[in-house]
């Protein structure tokens, strides 16, 4: 018979091992992070498999590896983390994607759940937080912090009268590029789609947003947290 020590022992020993058989890969174009939640989720007893760079880059990496748990930033240069999850979960549906984003808004929170994400994790969250939304989402859960969900709540309840619920997926991500600043040609190329297609989405985004030019859709992106006002 095992003492009550034992059993404890052993319970924790299981526990360890069920979290070094879960690998994970880790996507943010920022080192520091990518670092940082390295070291983290290591000690934590799980095992990252690769570190991608970007959207490209985590699609690749994924299919070489087959992680577990995709651990995802959303707001990177070329291909974005929803443009890049919509193609994971094109090839496998019951891919496991946390996202991990420095966006507190709804806007990105809203798209990321409603693209497939299995949770949502803010970057100025305790890193408690992300403990317990990578254990949840790897068991078969979802997780949303209870604040984000609140506010979550409240923006479905309303989405009629949010512009970028107007948006498809495509469309957020062409628009979410533009607002960056990046050209047209830029956006064709990460999105490998032609030119003139970038150009016509690109027309019906402002159409959508009712905004006349580029200057406007920027200022609106500003305004609903999609990018940073850089001056």
């Amino acid at each position: 018979m095992y003492s009550n020590s034992q059993s404890f022992n052993a319970s924790r020993e299981n526990k360890l091992q069920t979290k070094m058989n879960k690998s994970i890969l880790i996507v943010d174009d920022h080192v520091v992070v990518r670092q940082g939640l390295k070291s983290l989720l290591t000690q934590w007893g799980y095992k990252v498999v690769a570190e991608a760079t970007s959207g490209e880059n985590a699609i690749s990496l994924w299919q070489d590896h087959q992680p577990h748990l995709i651990l995802m930033d959303l707001d990177m240069p070329g291909l974005g983390g929803l443009e890049a999850m919509q193609r994971i979960l094109l090839r496998d549906k019951n891919a496991k994607i946390l996202v991990y984003s420095m966006h507190e808004g709804n806007a990105f929170a809203i798209r990321a759940i409603q693209a497939g994400a299995k949770g949502y994790v803010v970057k100025t969250d305790d890193v408690s937080i992300l403990l317990e939304a990578v254990d949840k989402v790897l068991r078969g859960g979802k997780y949303i912090g209870q604040k984000l969900a609140q506010h979550l709540a409240m923006e479905l309840i309303t989405e009629l009268d949010n512009p970028l619920g107007k948006l498809t997926p495509r469309e957020f991500e062409v628009f979410r590029q533009l607002a960056n600043g990046n050209a047209l040609g830029f956006i064709s190329d990460s999105l490998n789609i032609s030119y003139k297609t970038v150009a016509n989405i690109q027309t019906q985004v402002k159409q959508k947003l009712n905004v006349k030019t580029t200057a406007n859709l920027v200022h609106l992106a500003i305004q609903l947290g999609i990018t940073q006002n850089k001056s």
